[in-house]
């Protein structure tokens, strides 16, 4: 994990939560395929079903989360 030495303390914690966000982004958007995919193959299929089954296909290729907590001094 990239601590971000370079940056002044109280900072390091939003740049790990950008670049988070940012890589979660970044994958959302490789998903589109099988997104548009699954739209073309099953049409009358419910939005909600689809919203759902697009969270799931997101949520199983997000990697692992670490087990590590993190601390924060004072």
């Amino acid at each position: 994990m990239n601590l971000y030495y370079n940056l002044p303390p109280e900072q390091r914690r939003n740049q790990q939560l950008v670049a988070r966000f940012n890589a979660d982004e970044q994958l959302w958007e490789s998903l589109e395929c099988r997104r548009r995919l699954r739209r073309r193959l099953s049409p009358r299929l419910a939005t909600n079903i689809r919203k759902q089954l697009d969270l799931l296909d997101f949520a199983k290729a997000l990697p692992p989360q670490d087990c590590v907590g993190m601390f924060e001094e004072p």
